[in-house]
């Protein structure tokens, strides 16, 4: 098909006037506000993330938003994805080119209105950060947005040209509360009402249960598919990752090993990891395992925690954690694993450092402002005084700010340690909790403002 025909199917907008993206009407996620943020900046705007998540929704929804207010010509879309032609940069500039000279009808630097150039999986361009910049500099009435389903198209060919140009926001699997969103929109949980929670623990723990199994990817959500279909659907986006990313961008000599650490990691996420003891079990070398679980990491199939207090150089030499950027992949694996699993992902978006302690059997140290916190996740029917003794041994030689047991439906921030459930976690604002303020915070006259200014505090981080 010729490139530009593909151009106009992409671009309906130019020729409907009544036309607007379907994702309009679709539940719009966090970062669909942070994209906004960003939009009248001139920084070019990149979404990173892992298969499905929802990038391209989001591309097309912030697309939709400006069309509704008249800029369509403005907006300019086009997916990589199934792009068949080959693949250069040259493609790319052509691309863009046609836009500037048979919709705009102008040259480059006779665009005096903004335009926004949406460009979807553009990571299966070689060196398109290149072709960006060439037009970046051009005009800055340019304005960028772009996705891409691979971390390296940001970290390692694109920090170099575009430093200083890009602003990165991950996109990550749908939390839990997008998630009861989603599927019962009518459902509040009233976080400040302990006869509610008590009553509805149950209830709670129903819809988080299947969340980590089978609700962490929008697409399955709004298809509103059944277990089984759902892991037929997790299935095919695991093969597209293993079977189609990966040798494209990677040499792997031993893809029967690779495929082995993924389906170990599903079975019991949060194992510890040893490369030395796994490299001489399967009869590989360090440097290639290594490789292999850095692979995984950069197409954002799995995550990597470290073991707290070691020099950040030694950390590929020593014991590390591995979990699964989306617990949905271990449809499996034993609910107490994919809480834990769930934990470190949602630690991972609000702290800028997270960690295990392999000394005292810590699960998770988050690092912030140089302050630790620690997370101890017992996903168990009953709580006892042994449960926290890993915490209360690691504080007799370190400090923390605040300690918590992560439960499975108890809940008692009275406690020198605080106990709450994992379903509930979304729902409280942890930076309250380094204050000091304890539960009686909720009978301030104040407490509503407060709480509302730590949360939207904290969901900008």
């Amino acid at each position: 098909m010729e490139i530009d025909t593909l151009i106009g199917e992409q671009n309906p907008q130019w020729s409907d006037e009544k036309y607007l993206p379907v994702e309009n009407s679709w539940f719009k996620r966090g970062a669909y506000s942070e994209v906004n943020h960003w939009l009248d900046k001139r920084f070019i705007i990149t979404l990173t993330g892992l298969r499905r998540v929802g990038k391209s929704t989001i591309l097309r929804q912030i697309m939709s938003n400006l069309i509704l207010k008249g800029k369509r010509k403005e907006c300019f879309y086009f997916s990589f994805e199934k792009f068949q032609a080959k693949r250069d940069p040259e493609i790319l500039k052509r691309i863009i080119q046609y836009y500037f000279d048979f919709v705009l009808i102008k040259k480059s630097y006779q665009i005096s209105e903004k335009i926004y150039i949406f460009l979807d999986e553009v990571q299966y361009i070689p060196y398109w950060q290149d072709v960006i910049k060439f037009f970046y500099d051009q005009n800055e009435n340019f304005k960028f947005i772009v996705t891409g389903s691979n971390s390296l198209f940001i970290q390692k060919k694109s920090l170099e040209s575009l430093a200083g140009r890009i602003i990165d926001i991950k996109i990550t699997p749908l939390l839990f509360k997008e998630y009861l969103s989603l599927v019962n929109p009518d459902y509040k949980i009233d976080i400040k009402n302990d006869l509610w929670i008590s009553a509805n623990k149950n209830i709670i723990n129903g819809y988080f249960e299947k969340y980590l199994r089978f609700g962490q990817f929008p697409e399955a959500i709004y298809q509103k598919l059944n277990n089984s279909d759902t892991k037929k659907y997790l299935e095919s986006i695991e093969n597209k990752i293993t079977q189609e990313d990966l040798p494209k961008t990677f040499t792997i000599e031993h893809p029967q090993i690779l495929m082995a650490i993924i389906n170990q990691i599903k079975k019991q996420p949060g194992q510890i990891i040893e490369y030395q003891n796994i490299a001489s079990q399967v009869g590989l070398d360090q440097r290639t395992l290594a490789n292999y679980f850095g692979y995984l990491e950069k197409v954002f199939l799995i995550s990597l925690c470290y073991n707290f207090g070691k020099k950040p150089i030694k950390a590929p030499r020593i014991s590390k954690k591995a979990y699964l950027v989306s617990s949905n992949f271990a449809t499996e694996a034993p609910m107490p694993f994919l809480v834990e699993n769930y934990i470190f992902n949602y630690l991972k978006i609000k702290f800028p450092g997270v960690y295990f302690n392999k000394d005292k059997e810590i699960d998770f140290i988050a690092v912030k402002d140089e302050k630790n916190y620690l997370f101890e996740v017992k996903y168990q029917n009953e709580i006892n005084s042994s449960d926290s003794k890993n915490i209360k041994a690691f504080l007799k030689v370190n400090k923390a700010v605040k300690s918590f047991l992560i439960t499975k439906d108890k809940f008692d921030l009275k406690k020198p340690i605080d106990q709450i459930p994992a379903s509930l976690i979304e729902f409280l604002p942890i930076a309250r909790f380094s204050l000091g303020l304890g539960k009686n915070i909720w009978n301030r006259i104040d407490a509503i403002e407060y709480v509302k200014k730590e949360r939207e505090s904290w969901d900008k981080k």
